[in-house]
């Protein structure tokens, strides 16, 4: 499979991970370690862990549509760079109740991610979202 195709696939297996995790805010979501290491791996499980100890739940469905825009190096490449535009808007953290937690709106957000090749296959290992209407 080439790089690019298993970059995205990777970054893709990350966020469904996230939106399984999220839904108990556990940050020990075993699919989460699959696709996902070093800061990217750290800055999720934080954010479970964070919507955990406040009794929250992220529930919903987020629109993806990433795109490999540079490799390193260019010949077989170990890293690849990807860019998103997540459209967040039904994708929204709840309390344990079912009620919304916060008034804070999702919408379509900039996300960049570095994908690189791990022991023989490619997870995320940073990525960063951007403000709501970043794109």
């Amino acid at each position: 499979m080439p790089a690019e195709d298993a970059a995205l696939l990777a970054y893709q297996g990350m966020w469904q991970a996230y939106a399984k995790a999220g839904l108990t805010a556990d940050p020990q979501e075993p699919e989460l370690a699959q696709h996902a290491t070093d800061r990217a791996l750290s800055t999720l499980q934080t954010g479970l862990t964070r919507l955990r100890e406040d009794g929250n739940v992220i529930k919903g469905d987020y629109r993806s549509d990433p795109r490999v825009i540079a490799t390193t190096p260019a010949t077989t490449p170990s890293a690849v760079t990807v860019q998103d535009c997540m459209d967040t808007t039904r994708f929204l953290t709840y309390t344990a109740a079912g009620v919304l937690a916060d008034d804070i709106p999702g919408g379509r957000r900039a996300v960049r991610a570095t994908v690189i090749q791990n022991g023989g296959g490619w997870k995320v290992s940073s990525f960063g979202v951007q403000a709501v209407g970043t794109c």
